[in-house]
């Protein structure tokens, strides 16, 4: 069921490596999670005409009216690939990109892996390509990702960042000449199957393939920044009396009253009260995508059967838990003892299995946590999922 069957240390990750340097984990991905068919199934559900939706790069994004039409069924416009010329694109050496993928299970599954990892939200990408030709030059990311070979092989060369720690409001292709990519690479490696790439943002990359075909899933992760903080933080200033006061005047008029504000400000903004007001306000606006169960929950007849299934808490931040409250899809549950255990144990085996789950507490309390389990489940706060 886990489609990483070699679990990276998360403790250890994220003192080594998280937002410091790339890392390559070999063989960590089973290749018999997902086949080329189901992938191409994915390609079929895609949003064809949205910009994030699907991609065909070719010396740049191409247009979409290049591989893509528009048709009327039944008063409804549609739209589908005009097959003959994606394929002409795809074997003169495009690459085909899937992007924002949501919604299928697989991919959601190793997606949560990489997020909850880093106690982060994830975006991801499938790339699929064939040939020897390049569709990307050297560029950076503005978010760190992991970089998942399903199929075949690509070739990394890795640069090591002149901008560091860039967000979303920068764009390499902006900023390659003001910072431009080194011109001695940090690593040259060659991605097989199977194996997974930590890159952090900023980081220059050129991904090549090499003669074969390649299809990579590429998990983008994105964690409360420091400018998250301050945003959060500026939009309730005028709930405090500092932030209402006037600027009228000269600075001799207005140095104190700033001198005040910032004093007032740097109190706030390393109060541990202040920052953990702001981390549950940040969960509570994050949503994960789960299955629906409809059998399970809406089927007055169906038994709950829970053995031989997997358990995931619906939240990819759960460091609250310490403090006795969790926060999953905008729902806060503050817990009792065994909730507490529960979720703890869950929390730190990622989709762990209801029977190694119950193997953990005495066989008098299976029959409560199973009811514990039912319960959260249909609250949306743990997500059940077959084996």
């Amino acid at each position: 069921m886990n489609p990483i069957n070699k679990p990276i240390k998360k403790e250890y990750f994220l003192e080594n490596y998280f937002e410091k340097k790339p890392c390559v984990f070999k063989g960590v991905y089973d290749t018999k999670f997902i086949d080329q068919h189901e992938i191409e199934d994915i390609f079929n559900r895609s949003d064809l005409m949205s910009f994030e939706g699907i991609k065909l790069m070719y010396n740049g994004i191409l247009d979409k009216s290049e591989y893509i039409e528009s048709y009327s069924d039944l008063g409804i416009e549609r739209h589908r690939y005009i097959y003959p010329k994606l394929y002409d694109y795809i074997n003169s050496g495009a690459t085909l990109v899937a992007n924002g993928v949501i919604n299928e299970p697989k991919i959601d599954f190793i997606s949560k892996y990489f997020a909850s990892l880093t106690n982060s939200q994830a975006f991801s990408s499938i790339y699929l390509a064939y040939g020897d030709k390049g569709s990307f030059k050297s560029h950076w990311d503005s978010r760190d990702i992991f970089v998942v070979q399903l199929t075949g092989k690509k070739r990394w060369v890795i640069y090591e960042p002149s901008f560091t720690d860039p967000l979303f409001i920068h764009r390499s292709v902006d900023m390659e000449n003001t910072y431009p990519c080194s011109s001695e690479p940090y690593s040259d490696i060659v991605l097989e199957e199977g194996d997974v790439l930590y890159l952090p943002r900023g980081w220059w990359h050129n991904p090549l393939p090499i003669g074969e075909e390649t299809i990579h899933l590429s998990v983008g992760v994105f964690p409360p920044f420091i400018h998250d903080y301050l945003s959060w933080f500026f939009n309730r200033i005028t709930d405090f009396d500092i932030g209402r006061k006037s600027l009228s005047g000269s600075w001799d008029d207005a140095k104190n009253k700033i001198k005040e504000l910032s004093e007032f400000i740097e109190l706030q903004l390393s109060s541990e009260d202040i920052y953990n007001e702001f981390m549950q306000s940040f969960n509570a606006e994050k949503r994960v995508a789960s299955k629906l169960n409809l059998d399970l929950f809406c089927n007055g007849k169906k038994r709950l059967q829970l053995s031989g299934k997997h358990l995931r808490i619906n939240s990819n931040n759960n460091l609250s838990i310490n403090s006795g409250y969790i926060i999953c899809n905008g729902t806060k549950l503050y817990l009792d003892p065994i909730s507490l255990s529960l979720l703890k144990i869950i929390d730190e085996n990622y989709y762990i299995l209801y029977d190694d789950l119950m193997s953990y507490f005495n066989n008098t309390k299976h029959k409560q946590l199973e009811e514990l389990i039912y319960k959260l489940s249909y609250q949306d706060i743990l997500e059940i999922v077959n084996g």
